[in-house]
């Protein structure tokens, strides 16, 4: 579903100046970006690089105080830049030079508590960003883009009225009505339930491939980050550690730090020889991601993710033994918490009806023979 107004993806662009998007130089596209706080000692992001695609949507997906949010800033305007350079649909907007405020960089910004007047009603607030339009040509684009978030017949109502998920659509509304160049969605499920975060997360995801919105989601949530991402940024400290589509991220983390962050997980202590890795819960077959080397002998940590370790009970012989120290049933599958005798805690996902209770004796492996990924210490 295409927005009457809405021009096709290739007529996109910022007025006169700018040149147009492309794959190479992007809808946004950050260089060697450093933002600094007054006061600070160090900058919150540095040696920030990034470039977004027409039509794509990317997730900065990091933990609080990774200056995940400060990139956000940068790109919309709210914070300038110490060093680089900053693009939004091919015209530069951001550096230490120069700095365009945000409402003329066509962007539009979806926050995690919505931001609506709670004095307008609901066509009212998405009218706000409406600016240098007739009456008209309002009343054209308000009904076509709240029918797109589901919020048609709901005009005329005000804030307090609506619900958490409603309020955010609208939001959402608000944000696509002015046609931007891209969207940029700081949190947005945070204050919702976790029923209505997921329903929510799918619709957007929906809006954003009909419209073909190049988007930017900042999130702290791995789930949301993986389910809704063309390809996902992780940040470390102030700057983006690996960026790929989720699967290439999940399944290659090119970092132990990276792996906790898109999915949980132990990392345990052990020795790589010669194919597999020794450790206290068991002996694994393993693999190195292709940015790590990693000689025989050396000192790892072991990537233990619950979905990929299998557990049995153990016999007389087994030396490496752990306890499960606790069961928890979720419908279809049950995940058990097992204590290593060192007091290392693992967790393993099993199906429900299998047998193993608490205070059992178990052995850990991996799943099917699954490699575990190991990195240098």
């Amino acid at each position: 579903m295409r927005m009457p107004w809405q021009r096709k993806r290739n007529e996109i662009s910022l007025p006169q100046s700018s040149a147009p998007a492309s794959e190479e130089t992007g809808v946004i596209h950050l260089e060697g970006v450093e933002c600094r706080y007054p006061g600070s000692d160090s900058p919150t992001i540095s040696k920030f690089d990034l470039l977004i695609k027409p039509g794509e949507f990317l997730s900065i997906l990091g933990r609080s105080g990774a200056g995940k949010t400060t990139a956000l800033r940068v790109i919309s305007g709210f914070e300038q830049v110490s060093a680089g350079y900053i693009r939004v649909g091919g015209k530069l907007v951001g550096s230490s030079f120069v700095h365009v405020p945000p409402d003329q960089r066509r962007i539009g910004l979806v926050f995690q508590d919505y931001a609506l007047f709670p004095h307008l009603t609901v066509a009212k607030n998405v009218e706000f960003g409406l600016k240098n339009l007739s009456s008209e040509e309002k009343s054209d684009r308000i009904a076509p883009v709240l029918a797109m978030v589901g919020m048609s017949g709901y005009e005329s109502r005000y804030v307090h009225e609506l619900s958490g998920g409603q309020q955010q659509r609208v939001a959402i509304a608000r944000a696509l009505a002015p046609d931007p160049v891209a969207l940029l969605l700081d949190e947005p499920f945070s204050n919702l339930d976790r029923q209505l975060r997921t329903a929510l997360r799918r619709d957007i995801k929906k809006i954003v491939r009909e419209t073909g919105a190049t988007t930017l989601l900042v999130t702290h949530d791995r789930e949301e980050a993986l389910a809704t991402s063309d390809r996902i940024a992780v940040m470390g400290d102030n700057c983006i550690e690996q960026i790929g589509t989720p699967e290439e991220v999940y399944q290659n983390p090119v970092s132990a730090a990276v792996a906790k962050l898109v999915g949980p997980c132990e990392l345990i202590p052990g020795v790589y020889r010669g194919g597999v890795v020794v450790t206290e819960a068991g002996v694994f077959p393993t693999r190195v991601t292709a940015e790590n080397s990693i000689s025989d002998g050396e000192q790892v940590l072991a990537l233990m993710r619950a979905s990929e370790l299998e557990i049995t009970l153990s016999g007389e012989d087994d030396q490496r033994t752990a306890t499960i120290e606790l069961r928890e049933f979720e419908g279809e599958f049950s995940e058990y918490s097992i204590r290593l005798d060192s007091g290392t805690l693992l967790r393993v996902r099993r199906r429900a009806a299998d047998g193993l209770e608490a205070d059992n004796r178990v052995v850990v492996s991996s799943r099917d023979q699954s490699k575990v990924i190991v990195f240098p210490v």
